[in-house]
């Protein structure tokens, strides 16, 4: 009930809840201001309070993360701006001028000095609350955080230029006195260092060292290789590299401080044409200052991820350490590259495939139309499939055997092919209404033309069917006149009775029908007269 009467309260007070015109930071600051006064609270606790409960809030959605960041309060802060970096490249966005960065540096007396550039409204505000719950929460010290003022940063000559900087003064409470010693037997002397020049040149081959006055001092193999410069002419930073990233002018104190962020340098060639453009290197890696000379270490490996960019820049994988992991980078893009071109053959012949599979469905969908409309439907299927058709005895079936009358004397007065048209006119009406009535047309044979009912299809009415198809067929043959403009005239016969059914020959292969019943069908159509239907008394009864 407190904490409700309060909000109610403040809501009531302050005149920022409402207001939406304002700038983040005064929007903010005002609110704070406002909840302090209701409070009693001073400001400074306030703004305080909200620096925790942000780092909070981002902590409780990012612990892994954060904890992972560094192992020392010193470390997390140097560790930030590769965090920064890659979430900058992970969106797609480039690093700018105004890209926030942190330096976290040591001082004698064991506290540290965390410098924020180029800050975020909001962040900085609520940056005193954020070092401290962060001290608290991922290495449980207790801290205390004075910001220092921008005259006293300028004064000590830390900042050069006009950038924006929010500076931090962090103490230890228990441990800050506690100075670093140096391990046993360790030197401090450049002189008593274990490896020769020419030994770290080979070691690190893609490093540099320049001088405050951004004079090259050392040069790795491969950065010399790819420069193409005399081993003895005197090189300055700016002539021979530019800063990608971050984008900070070519100044010894510039890159002083952005120690902790990751660089990326770009080589520059004395020719200015296209073929050179195309050889022109990145190279990633990390700024170290060297106290012992005052100078700055660059330690990199190229930005390269194919075999043929670094081929075509002159170099080659054994101009790479082997501890460098880009190695293993280039080699991966080459297979991965491999593997990519195999997925697409194998995508372009599986729809090759794909397409052949349906042209093939397509004509074994012609060749079962086929031979159903050859064979009955049961022994096309048995055909198709490589099976041996059994003859078979049907005990009940109806045949109709047709023929022209005078079909001798309408092919000696007109041409074969006004024989062969007329047929197939005639014809194509009795196979259209064979298929509308399902009777099974065995075959023809010059002007005959014969049908069965009941062959593969039980019926007891296959009688009464043939009787109508035979009365169909009169009525068709009236349509189709001869070559000399008279009808077609028609005679039929019909007999039912059991008959004996086979596929007979290999090379063009035929159903036919055998038995004496078959016979009498024949004749009596044979028998009967024009335009009649001749029809024995089986079928009759």
């Amino acid at each position: 009930r407190d904490a409700e009467k309060n909000f109610h309260n403040i809501s009531n007070r302050c005149s920022y809840t409402d207001c939406s015109g304002n700038e983040e930071t005064e929007d903010v600051s005002g609110i704070l201001q406002c909840t302090a006064n209701v409070l009693g609270l001073k400001f400074e606790e306030m703004q305080e309070k909200f620096g925790e409960e942000f780092f909070n809030i981002c902590f409780d959605e990012n612990e892994r993360v954060l904890r992972a960041v560094g192992g020392t309060l010193q470390d997390f802060f140097n560790g930030f701006d590769a965090l920064l970096e890659h979430i900058r490249t992970s969106f797609g966005r480039q690093a700018t001028l105004e890209s926030p960065s942190f330096l976290c540096k040591e001082l004698p007396e064991g506290n540290l000095m965390l410098h924020y550039f180029h800050p975020h409204q909001i962040v900085g505000f609520a940056m005193t609350g954020m070092i401290k719950a962060a001290a608290k929460k991922i290495y449980r010290l207790e801290v205390e955080v004075e910001q220092v003022t921008n005259d006293k940063l300028c004064s000590e000559g830390t900042n050069p230029g006009n950038c924006s900087c929010l500076t931090f003064l962090i103490k230890e409470h228990e441990n800050a006195n506690t100075t670093k010693a140096l391990p046993p037997g360790t030197s401090q002397s450049p002189l008593d260092l274990r490896i020769s020049i020419s030994t770290f040149c080979r070691a690190f081959p893609f490093h540099l060292m320049f001088d405050p006055n951004m004079l090259v001092l050392q040069l790795g193999e491969g950065l010399r290789k790819q420069l193409r410069c005399d081993t003895h002419k005197t090189l300055k930073f700016q002539d021979c590299f530019d800063i990608v990233s971050p984008k900070i002018s070519a100044t010894f104190e510039r890159v002083l401080l952005r120690l902790s962020t990751p660089f990326v340098i770009r080589t520059k060639l004395e020719d200015s044409d296209s073929e050179s453009k195309d050889k022109v290197m990145e190279i990633k890696g990390q700024m170290i200052h060297v106290p012992e000379s005052n100078s700055i270490l660059f330690l990199g490996s190229p930005c390269v991820d194919k075999l043929d960019e670094l081929m075509g820049r002159g170099l080659h994988l054994s101009d790479i350490p082997i501890h460098d992991a880009t190695r293993d980078v280039i080699l991966v893009g080459e297979q991965a590259k491999a593997q990519d071109g195999l997925k697409k053959r194998m995508d372009k012949l599986k729809a090759t495939l794909e397409c052949t599979h349906q042209a093939l469905e397509e004509e074994k969908k012609k060749t079962v139309d086929l031979l159903v409309s050859i064979f009955p439907e049961e022994v096309a299927q048995q055909l198709w499939q490589g099976q041996q058709v059994q003859a078979r005895k049907f005990d009940d079936v109806t045949m109709l055997f047709s023929d022209i009358v005078g079909f001798t004397a309408i092919c000696a007065q007109c041409t074969p092919m006004q024989v062969i048209s007329m047929l197939n006119e005639l014809y194509t009406r009795f196979d259209h209404q064979c298929g509308f009535l399902v009777y099974y047309k065995v075959e023809t044979i010059g002007d005959a033309y014969c049908v069965a009912a009941g062959l593969h299809k039980k019926s007891l009415s296959h009688a009464k069917a043939i009787a109508l198809m035979a009365l169909k067929m009169m009525e068709l043959s009236e349509e189709v006149l001869t070559p000399d403009g008279s009808p077609i005239k028609m005679r039929i016969g019909i007999h039912s009775g059991s008959v004996l059914a086979g596929v007979v020959g290999v090379r063009m292969p035929r159903y036919c029908l055998f038995g004496n019943n078959v016979t009498l069908a024949s004749k009596f159509e044979s028998g009967s007269h024009p335009r009649r239907i001749n029809v024995s008394p089986t079928t009759y009864q």
